[in-house]
């Protein structure tokens, strides 16, 4: 009787280190998924803030894009118009064979 006894405990503890073994091995494993997915998401917020100031940015440029004083300077720096009663002035740039610009 003794025997039995004292196998008792010693199948408890090996049990008992069964039940802890598989409670690790299911634990662990999304313990670890929940901290990728956890680092995944501070990751998205940070693309997330960047992309809204991103986007405030371009807002506030196509306010300007559109506005009367930047589609005036467009018309005259890129595409050379002038408006009624002005004189066109084309800077000439000196050519280098001529001995006046060495």
């Amino acid at each position: 009787m003794k025997k039995r006894d004292e196998k008792k405990p010693v199948i408890r503890m090996f049990l008992l280190g069964l039940v802890a073994l598989s409670l690790l091995l299911t634990i662990v494993p999304r313990a670890k998924t929940v901290y990728d997915l956890n680092k995944q998401k501070a990751n998205l917020e940070q693309q997330k803030d960047e992309l809204t100031q991103q986007n405030a940015q371009l807002i506030e440029t196509m306010k300007n894009v559109n506005s009367p004083e930047n589609i005036e300077k467009i018309a005259r720096e890129q595409l050379g118009l002038v408006k009624k009663g002005e004189t066109v002035i084309i800077p000439m740039l000196p050519d280098e064979s001529s001995p006046a610009a060495q």
